[in-house]
């Protein structure tokens, strides 16, 4: 069974009947699937960079919002 997970009110997430306060840091797996080689690549650009995995994928998540094309940057 899945959580579903929707924003509510006062800076907290819903999660399932667990509700976490917005931005406390906590951590929850994020259950993708994707090509093994991707894998590989994006577990080895992090132990390159001396971080793991989680934190790179943080730190692309958030360029892409400032980035990607519902972003504020795309906006002419």
């Amino acid at each position: 069974m899945h959580a579903r997970m929707t924003l509510a009110k006062h800076g907290t997430e819903s999660l399932g009947r667990r509700r976490v306060p917005t931005g406390t840091g906590e951590k929850e797996p994020l259950q993708i699937r994707i090509p093994t080689n991707v894998k590989r690549a994006f577990k080895a650009r992090a132990a390159i960079r001396g971080i793991e995995p989680n934190t790179l994928f943080v730190e692309v998540w958030e360029h892409y919002e400032r980035t990607g094309p519902n972003s504020d940057a795309t906006e002419k």
